[in-house]
């Protein structure tokens, strides 16, 4: 019996391997798909920004330009270009912290194999008083902002100038997250993921190096059931994003790092175990056997430090 509507996913024009560089960005998706790349031996940069929703967001912290002007709350400095993650107690102290964060992103990006871009929504808020749309309205009074839908040809163009700024050897695997701005509306919402949809559809045809990957189709037809979401109802809970993942791995992982996750994901499971009290020995020995395969010679070629030190992290905690 089928009780779900699946659908094959081509594998991607180029995979990763273990010394792969990724760099992800734009909402909760991203956040999730990155916090899972980050355990595998690869060189990760996650959400350096925080959470971005909006393509002309993504774009703009991308560009390395960071504007001057800051929003203020009570003694507190928030930049509206970017996620409350940047918070000072002055305007100065603000603009050197997301500088600081640019530079470093500039620097990633500069030879970075895959960019991860995960767009939220295609509405965005334009501030009347700063005279531009901004990523973060940061709770200022509701009656400076104006709400508006970005077309599908803003989009394109939009993503197009960032392309060009972008190494011709990075690949882009655009996504449209699952999750659903039920603030906007429902009805809202759908002509926004309709509109993202259509604009990636676009880019991934015109552009060799720009790849899509069907998250958002997953979500909704091959997990249709609110099973798969949180209490919110609108979120997909980990059974859901581990689903996606495990999809994701099947496209864009080549044999070698399906093989390294496989190995991973055995040794974080034993890293979760939590041993009776009489077994505490037992378990610190095959924590030790662990170890000790992570620095054989098969492994040389492989960055096992992250892992290494989660296992050595445990080991020292079994010590009574």
């Amino acid at each position: 019996m089928q009780l779900t509507t699946t659908f094959p996913i081509a594998a991607a024009p180029v995979l990763m391997n273990h010394r792969s560089k990724v760099l992800t960005m734009g909402s909760c998706f991203s956040a999730s798909m990155g916090a899972r790349l980050s355990l595998l031996p690869l060189e990760v940069k996650t959400q350096p920004f925080g959470t971005l929703f909006h393509p002309f967001a993504i774009t703009r912290a991308l560009s390395g330009s960071v504007s001057e002007e800051v929003y203020e709350q009570n003694g507190y400095f928030l930049h509206p270009d970017y996620h409350s993650v940047f918070t000072a107690t002055t305007a100065d102290e603000l603009l050197d912290d997301v500088r600081s964060v640019g530079a470093e992103v500039s620097n990633f990006i500069a030879d970075t194999d895959f960019l991860l871009l995960t767009w939220g929504t295609a509405f965005s808020y334009f501030d009347k008083h700063l005279n531009k749309s901004v990523a973060n309205c940061h709770k200022m009074p509701a009656n400076r902002f104006e709400k508006r839908l970005s077309s599908v040809d803003e989009i394109v163009e939009n993503f197009s100038s960032l392309l060009s700024t972008l190494p011709s050897t990075t690949h882009v695997v655009l996504t449209v997250s699952p999750v659903r701005h039920t603030k906007d509306g429902m009805l809202e919402n759908q002509v926004s993921k309709s509109t993202l949809r259509l604009a990636a559809d676009i880019v991934s045809k015109r552009f060799e190096n720009v790849h899509y990957f069907p998250a958002f189709e997953i979500m909704l037809d091959e997990l249709r059931d609110y099973r798969f979401y949180e209490a919110d109802l609108i979120h997909p809970n980990e059974q859901a994003q581990a689903y996606i993942w495990e999809r994701f791995k099947a496209s864009y992982f080549d044999t070698e790092l399906l093989s390294i996750s496989k190995k991973w994901n055995s040794i974080y499971r034993t890293l979760g175990h939590r041993p009776h009290p009489a077994k505490l020995m037992d378990h610190r020995r095959v924590l030790e056997v662990l170890l000790a395969e992570l620095n054989e010679e098969k492994y040389q070629e492989i960055d096992t430090c992250k892992i290494a030190e989660y296992v050595a992290h445990e080991i020292k905690n079994t010590y009574i």
